[in-house]
């Protein structure tokens, strides 16, 4: 887990940075290393796998308040909201797997370059920016360690999500622009028509966000490990989300990250 600096001040006052690494080896974060990036430092740290708390800078900055004893500055979220169940329908049909899906819409985005501060952040952990509104999905998982996926709403077919398990043979587009064949032990996001994207994996190239996007159907969810695990081993497809869903997020982030991130997307992205 690649933490900025700048990133985890907003969060808690912290100390010297070789005393925070000091510090946080006492939870069992060891320290890889320190780089400098323009005005920001990115401290590698190395997260085991009993500590998918600490896979986004918040669960970080809560080990750096118990341990400096400093209080510690989690965001409030204050949402306005109407509803949506007139522009999508949500079925769960592998309830074993994906026991919440929630599916917030934003209308009337308009899709552009992110603001500075945040293209900066994001490359002091090493993320690229891609636009607004995949950018913010990005920020906020690494901000809370959610996944959050964000598809084209007009591009889902017949509106409508059923998480459901993959069909034998059954062909994804992922945003990669790859093909894959998938098995029944997968899960998919689908909509009326075919598999949109892969269950804690990756979404698919036919619902990503582009230039041309108005309305989006943001994602926030929680999958099952094994089965994540098994999609992003089988087919060689490991991502930021996978390497989340495969530890366990916190359940209670599911909720926050979706009002964070749409909140964030009134903000920069209009809507």
């Amino acid at each position: 887990m690649i933490v900025s600096i700048d990133w985890l001040a907003e969060y808690v006052d912290l100390p010297p940075v070789d005393e925070l690494t000091e510090r946080l080896l006492l939870a069992g974060l060891n320290h890889e290393s320190t780089e400098t990036v323009g005005a920001d430092q990115a401290v590698d740290l190395e997260v085991t796998s009993n500590r998918p708390d600490c896979l986004g800078h918040v669960g970080v900055a809560r080990e750096v308040a118990v341990l400096a004893n400093r209080p510690l500055r989690i965001p409030t979220v204050e949402l306005p909201e109407s509803t949506a169940e007139a522009a999508v329908s949500v079925e769960i049909e592998a309830g074993d797997i994906c026991p919440y899906y929630s599916a917030r819409v934003i209308r009337g985005v308009r899709i552009g370059p992110s603001p500075d501060w945040l293209v900066r952040r994001l490359a002091t952990v090493g993320i690229a920016s891609v636009n607004n509104v995949v950018d913010i999905t990005n920020y906020v998982m690494l901000e809370c360690g959610q996944p959050l996926h964000a598809f084209d709403l007009t591009q889902l077919a017949g509106r409508r999500i059923v998480v459901r398990r993959a069909r034998a043979g059954e062909q994804f587009l992922a945003i990669n622009h790859k093909q894959y064949e998938l098995t029944d032990e997968m899960c998919v996001i689908a909509d009326d028509q075919r598999p949109v994207a892969l269950a804690g994996v990756m979404g698919g190239a036919n619902t990503e966000i582009t230039t041309a996007t108005t309305d989006v159907l943001l994602e926030s969810a929680q999958f099952a490990p094994l089965p994540v695990r098994t999609a992003a081993r089988r087919l060689v497809l490991g991502s930021p989300s996978s390497y989340r869903f495969e530890r366990g997020p916190d359940p209670a982030a599911v909720g926050w990250a979706s009002r964070r991130a749409a909140t964030m997307m009134l903000e920069m992205a209009g809507g």
